[in-house]
């Protein structure tokens, strides 16, 4: 019951307007589409630690595979990978957020590992963002329109 009435509500969200899908072969859009990057992780404890140190919740498929969430929605997803070289990882997300500041500053008071939570700039390509950069060589980025 209440999965329906949490999927109710999200359809009525404001994730903009339907544009006119003519100039392409792609079925239309009629909702902004759901995203969930894969990061790859060296190891899934520390990774899975990691997140939930930034207030997200962390749900584990097994050893190998979780999804990282906030309000019930899937934000990233990680799967580890037993060779990763986190200092070749160049694996980027964007998470698109109301208010960067906002997030910046909760993440950075509840996470051990303040330094990886960078700081808040405008930026030249008219976003407001922050990074946040895990073990794994992971970099998301949060961001919203200036």
């Amino acid at each position: 019951m209440l999965d329906a009435i949490i999927c109710a509500i999200r359809d009525r969200l404001p994730f903009g307007m339907t544009v006119d899908a003519s100039d392409s072969t792609l079925p239309p859009a009629p909702r902004r589409p759901s995203v969930n990057p894969i990061l790859p992780v060296a190891d899934m404890e520390e990774a899975s630690d990691f997140y939930r140190g930034l207030g997200f919740v962390v749900d584990a498929y097994d050893d190998q595979y979780a999804w990282v969430k906030h309000c019930g929605w899937e934000f990233l997803h990680l799967r580890q990978v037993t060779d990763l070289d986190p200092k070749a990882n160049e694996t980027t997300a964007y998470i698109h957020v109301a208010d960067a500041d906002a997030w910046r500053a909760a993440m950075y008071s509840t996470t051990a590992h303040r330094e990886s939570v960078g700081v808040v700039a405008d930026e030249p390509w008219g976003m407001r963002e922050f990074t946040v950069a895990d073990r794994s060589g992971n970099v998301v980025r949060f961001g919203h329109t200036l």
